[in-house]
């Protein structure tokens, strides 16, 4: 009995360590990535709410601080398009974002883990027309939680999300200072991703509700 044990012991063993290490090729680590992205969201002004059209197409930096946790940075272009909004003359705008976060994403399940992240992100574009300039500046929390499915080389995710947004818009034309929140603040986000390589993968991500809109990010890890 006791060789029986031991046996399938070092089975299990055996077992585990090789489920172990079929994942180590594609676990999560340090990474670069080029996020890609639109999404519409509400604006709350004093006359109530309008759809901001968003574009944010960046670069990010992933590095690890400790076990299963991130510190990251993102920044790159943004262009804005407020629907109806309650400028002089509507204008098409541009500019920068740039922000940082943290993230946490366990490793200990083989399959099935857990994933979180807070981020906060300043907003800047301009825009200018016949007569008139503007400038939009807002600044974004942002904090999202859920589980995640591991299948060799594909990542689900699914969870959901929540978001604060405090600006303010300027006006030349009308020398006026405009100050807007977030219209809506919470919602649900869905993804999948698939390892091209141990260390490259390209994923596609939705959300819906107060933010709703799709993006691609490319990712090289280290």
């Amino acid at each position: 009995m006791r060789r029986i044990l031991i046996a399938m012991l070092l089975s299990t063993t055996a077992w585990v360590g090789g489920a172990q290490a079929y994942d180590d090729p594609y676990g999560p680590g340090g990474s670069t990535l080029l996020d890609l992205g639109q999404y519409r969201t509400p604006f709350e002004y004093a006359d109530g709410d309008h759809t901001a059209h968003v574009g944010r197409y960046g670069l990010g930096y992933y590095e690890p601080v400790a076990e299963d946790f991130d510190f990251f940075l993102q920044g790159g272009y943004l262009t804005l398009d407020v629907d109806g909004e309650p400028a002089a003359m509507p204008l098409d705008f541009t500019g920068r974002y740039l922000g940082l976060g943290a993230r946490y994403e366990s490793t200990e399940g083989d399959y099935l883990n857990f994933s979180a992240e807070a981020s906060y992100t300043w907003h800047d574009v301009d825009g200018s027309g016949v007569g008139s300039q503007s400038n939009l500046t807002w600044y974004e929390g942002w904090g999202a939680i859920g589980p995640e499915l591991r299948w060799q080389r594909w990542r689900l995710s699914l969870g959901a999300y929540l978001q604060t947004i405090t600006g303010t818009e300027t006006d030349s034309s009308v020398n006026v200072l405009r100050d807007f929140t977030a219209g809506r603040h919470g919602g649900a986000y869905a993804g999948f991703a698939f390892y091209l390589d141990p260390t490259g993968s390209v994923g596609i991500y939705a959300t819906s509700g107060a933010r709703q809109g799709v993006k691609i990010i490319f990712k090289r890890e280290f």
